[in-house]
């Protein structure tokens, strides 16, 4: 490789620091770089566009910044490498204390590259939008904590359960690490096959996780617990706030036919490094 993107979703000093560090040493070994500093940004809806020569793409913060990559790249499916500037970084395999490295194993090919699944959703309020997660696509109340949501889940046509909640979780293996780790689902390796579903503080004593095939699909809708109700619930893609769902509407959750690729430079395997993460937890 030797022509990159350098995405960071903030500009602050430290990540000023690691972009000029990644940049300059890029160009000292006869590589190209590009920077982008606002498309990735929380206050940012515009999509990541990726010019035809770029060949991978490096992030610069956190987790959180490769699935915003991953979800808002429109136009080209290029390989991700983030450099960790948070906290557990479970996406990230270039670390502050092995930057050159890392850009070392990309200018000389020296990688290997990582599928992985992502999700799909669509509400029947919203003909034609389709939207993609990488991590997690998330039914929760539009005024969090205030209330309740009384969710209906179906699985190809077939009620799994009706339940009032504070939301449900539906996640691909590589967020089972994210919001539902935090949720108590289950941990799952991100080369499995499958989808996670996740309740959120459910009203009941008999509602736990499930693990569906990949192929499955998800329908929820979501019920008036009072005759005088009129709900309606956000839908979240990994994080962001895309649609709403409300009363007789439907969001259907499935297998999106668009997939995620990320770069792994350190031949750690991912037992390994969720015993380290949670250590430093």
């Amino acid at each position: 490789m030797k022509n990159f993107l350098i995405v960071a979703r903030s500009f602050s000093d430290i990540h000023e620091k690691y972009v000029n560090v990644i940049r300059d040493y890029i160009k000292a070994h006869g590589g190209m770089c590009i920077l982008d500093l606002d498309t990735c940004s929380d206050s940012s809806d515009e999509p990541i566009s990726v010019a035809d020569d770029v060949q991978c793409i490096i992030t610069v913060g956190g987790d959180g910044t490769v699935v915003r990559v991953a979800q808002n790249i429109t136009n080209r499916n290029v390989p991700i490498v983030g450099l960790n500037c948070g906290h557990l970084g479970y996406l990230c395999d270039m670390t502050v204390d092995n930057i050159e490295h890392c850009l070392d194993q990309l200018l000389n090919d020296n990688y290997k590259l990582d599928t992985r699944m992502m999700l799909e959703g669509d509400c029947s309020n919203d003909s034609g939008n389709h939207f993609r997660a990488l991590n997690d696509i998330v039914v929760a109340p539009v005024a969090a904590g205030l209330y309740v949501l009384n969710l209906t889940v179906k699985v190809n046509g077939i009620q799994l359960y009706n339940h009032n909640c504070d939301g449900l979780i539906v996640a691909t293996p590589t967020g089972s690490t994210a919001y539902n780790l935090s949720a108590n689902g289950p941990i799952v390796s991100p080369h499995a096959d499958c989808l996670i579903l996740t309740p959120i503080n459910p009203h009941t004593l008999n509602s736990r996780s499930i693990i569906l095939a990949s192929s499955d699909e998800v329908e929820v809708t979501i019920e008036a617990r009072h005759d005088e109700d009129d709900p309606q619930a956000n839908i979240v893609y990994d994080g962001t706030l895309r649609q709403t769902l409300k009363k007789g509407e439907k969001l259907r959750i499935y297998q999106s036919d668009t997939t995620s690729h990320m770069v792994m430079l350190e031949n750690v395997n991912f037992l390994e490094r969720i015993r380290a993460r949670m250590q430093e937890i």
